[in-house]
């Protein structure tokens, strides 16, 4: 003999809800919602403490620069630059603070050392002296 199941009414429906106990999420899934924005966190305190060691480290040998310093004196003390372009439109020593005035022709090249978020450009004349410096900040 086949017993024959009732079909349950909504308001047995909504009492049985509310007797199951609610579905947790996996624990996985859980450590995993809390980690992620604490280890990217992590991660971009790291970048920061990094760039601000790399820049202090490199803004030692960047204050020692004097004007009309050879090319050469620079790469010993900062090394190989990361890239060489030609100069910019206006001229700096150090900073924004520090303006010179329109390059004039006195800059014809500038070797840049690339940082994670900042970088320092010393621009050079003609016969590879040095006529401007600057330090670009999230560049």
């Amino acid at each position: 003999m086949i017993d024959y199941i009732r079909p349950t009414t909504d308001a047995e429906t909504q009492y049985l809800k509310l007797q199951m106990p609610a579905r947790r999420k996996p624990l996985s899934h859980r450590v995993l919602v809390l980690a992620l924005p604490l280890a990217m966190a992590g991660i971009c305190a790291a970048v920061v403490v990094l760039n601000a060691f790399l820049d202090r480290q490199s803004g030692r040998g960047f204050d020692e620069i004097a004007m009309g310093a050879t090319e050469q004196s620079v790469v010993s003390v900062l090394g190989t630059p990361s890239k060489v372009r030609p100069c910019g439109e206006f001229l700096y020593w150090g900073g924004d603070a520090d303006y010179r005035g329109r390059n004039d022709g006195r800059c014809v090249s500038e070797a840049r050392y690339e940082l994670l978020l900042s970088a320092r450009g010393i621009g050079y004349s003609q016969d590879g002296r040095v006529v401007s410096k600057y330090h670009y900040v999230s560049d």
